[in-house]
């Protein structure tokens, strides 16, 4: 009997959103991931947790994801490269519906001024503040920066 490759359990369409498609599109399989989740055994309950399961998502689909990335101005969350894309994700997480667009505008800012990603020679350098509400269990917002 012979094993299944990482396409045909699910995570072959990360490669091809990260390799191709938008942040929106990232978010929807990033979503999918996040909706599989047992929330009673594996509680996904703060920044952390959910770079931890983005993570081990991405490093399943074969990929090297580098967590908190350390560069002279700070640290990113995640980053990881498919072909000639380099992606930065910046994560919040919102507790509550009403900090929601504050978490996003905190998470811009800090890609911004971090500058994480600029010593990169990687020819598309693609940054993504993205938040996650613990409420709706889900990225509720994203974007490019």
């Amino acid at each position: 009997m012979t094993g299944r490759s990482a396409g045909q359990v699910g995570a072959g369409p990360i490669v091809q959103v990260l390799s191709e498609e938008s942040a929106e599109a990232l978010v929807h399989i990033f979503n999918r991931l996040f909706a599989t989740i047992d929330y009673q055994r594996y509680p996904v309950r703060d920044e952390a947790s959910v770079r931890a399961f983005t993570q081990v998502y991405l490093a399943g689909a074969g990929l090297e994801p580098k967590v908190e990335h350390h560069t002279a101005h700070g640290r990113s969350d995640l980053e990881v490269k498919v072909n000639n894309r380099h992606w930065i994700l910046e994560f919040k997480v919102s507790r509550d519906q009403d900090d929601l667009d504050k978490k996003l505008g905190e998470a811009g800012e800090q890609l911004k001024l971090k500058g994480y990603g600029n010593d990169s020679s990687s020819g598309n350098l693609i940054k993504v503040a993205l938040v996650f509400s613990l409420e709706e269990r889900k990225f509720v917002r994203w974007k490019e920066v």
